[in-house]
């Protein structure tokens, strides 16, 4: 998940003023608890085939859900365009503002940019290693250069990309510079929904959300894959603009104990509705297309969660969840610099090698070990320093006093 990423803010946005109508009445914590599933999501997508070595048969009892773990990616844009009207819609919607747009990207920033950093660093260490000591890189980066740190540092790296096989060191890393450029382009699109908002109904806000992921279903069923050149920017651009609307045709609704009602079964009843998807699609062999018709659910998923109270929702709500939630961000970087290193001591040593109780055990560990390292380096890192940047961004430039100045002091 670019992820795109948003975390602990989500249980923060009861707090925050609505765009259209009245304020949440409560936070809305199963958006946040949502992403950790988004998160373990891709984590099992890329270590699906070691898992289906190591334990044959599992393919078909749980192969087309983990078959489909990539679009974990597009749960997260659909979710951070949802959040991030809920958060910043009242301040930045009605006009445009440069000093509210500043607060805005600096605060995004502070949110993603340090614990992907880190997440850098340590990627850069890993293949730089392999690199020098001229050992195998089970998942060699395709540019190794300085050039290609250098736009990976400034998040830029995925805009004039085709496709992101290979291109960040940090494997996931793809998406945040994808995220990136939705949030540059976030202050003028509030704008846009902002003003959809005031001449639609919720109903009317709803289909234009879906509408926002028709082309990219399209070309998903067309190409039959998630990866044709450029698709990564209708993905984002479609997924991102969906939540956001979403989030607007939520705000039109009044949050009655009903309609609460409604969204809970409707949450719960697309999660059905998906899973049995994924089997009946793999078992027509039509797997490929399979994203063709998750995307728009997701929509679906994010809006009824934004206002669901039961069933799913309240499963959502749990302190598991939503601390996984917070943390998700920090298990999604660290993946993969936790498999690759395992992918590589297979085949250095005999006890972990394919087919070995020690590889089945490592990959059954694997996954909470992830969790495990993601947590700490949110806990501990990630959490900490995005709060002192968004310090610094709050400082204001002091005068500082001259002779006068003092003087005329003095005299007073």
């Amino acid at each position: 998940m670019s992820t795109t990423l948003v975390g602990e803010e989500v249980a923060r946005a009861g707090a925050a003023a609505a765009p259209l109508g009245p304020p949440p009445r409560r936070p809305v914590h199963a958006l946040t608890g949502i992403r950790i599933v988004a998160a373990l999501w891709v984590v099992l997508f890329h270590i699906r085939g070691n898992l289906y070595s190591e334990f044959p048969g599992l393919d078909r009892w749980v192969g087309p859900v983990l078959d489909q773990g990539g679009l974990g990616v597009d749960l997260f844009y659909v979710l951070s365009g949802y959040v991030l009207v809920l958060n910043y819609g009242s301040r930045m919607g009605q006009r445009f503002h440069l000093g509210a747009s500043g607060r805005f990207w600096w605060a995004r920033l502070a949110r993603v940019w340090p614990a992907y950093v880190v997440t850098l660093m340590v990627a850069a260490l890993w293949h730089g290693y392999l690199l020098a000591t001229e050992q195998n890189d089970p998942a060699a980066p395709r540019d190794f250069s300085v050039l290609s740190f250098l736009r990976q540092m400034f998040l830029v790296v995925q805009w004039t990309e085709p496709d992101s096989d290979r291109l960040t060191w940090n494997g996931p890393a793809w998406t945040v510079s994808a995220e990136a450029l939705a949030y540059v382009a976030f202050p003028v699109l509030i704008l846009l929904v902002y003003r959809f908002a005031a001449v639609f109904s919720a109903r009317g806000l709803a289909v234009l959300a879906l509408a926002c992921v028709v082309p990219t279903a399209i070309l998903i069923a067309s190409f039959g894959t998630l990866y044709a050149p450029f698709l990564w920017m209708l993905r984002i651009g479609g997924s991102f603009l969906a939540g956001a609307v979403a989030c607007a045709a939520v705000q039109h609704l009044r949050g009655s104990s009903r309609e609460r009602a409604w969204a809970s079964h409707l949450a719960l009843g697309v999660v059905v509705v998906m899973v049995a998807g994924f089997f009946a699609a793999d078992r027509a062999g039509l797997a490929h297309v399979t994203p063709a018709f998750a995307i728009p659910l997701f929509v679906a998923l994010v809006g009824a969660l934004g206002l669901a109270d039961r069933h799913l929702a309240r499963l959502l709500s749990t302190r598991v969840f939503v601390v996984g939630g917070m943390a998700s961000y920090s298990v999604y970087l660290v993946h993969m610099l936790l498999v690759e290193p395992v992918w590589w001591l297979q085949g250095e040593y005999d006890v972990l090698a394919p087919g070995t109780t020690g590889s089945a055990v490592a990959f059954v560990a694997l996954p909470f070990l992830i969790v495990a390292v993601g947590y700490a380096l949110w806990r501990w890192f990630e959490e900490p320093a995005r709060r002192r940047m968004k310090a610094m961004g709050a400082v204001r430039a002091t005068a500082v006093p001259t002779a006068g100045d003092a003087a005329r002091a003095a005299r007073r």
